[in-house]
């Protein structure tokens, strides 16, 4: 499919390299997100979006 694309300037190159770096980095991040441990990841989760909220207390050993 790519031997198609016919370059006759070289200012074509750069769309093309910027879509390969982005599409490179967007899966890198995506399986880094789905090969994470469950323990980072209930971790993230908890986190407050906001400053003004307070984060959830951590459980003891009675709450389970």
């Amino acid at each position: 499919m790519l031997s198609r694309v016919v370059y006759d300037n070289f200012q074509l190159l750069f769309p093309m390299i910027a879509f390969v770096l982005i599409a490179g980095g967007f899966l890198f991040f995506l399986f880094k997100a789905i090969f994470m441990r469950k323990k980072k990841a209930d971790r993230l989760s908890s986190l407050p979006f906001d400053e003004k909220e307070k984060s959830r207390p951590k459980k003891s050993k009675t709450d389970e």
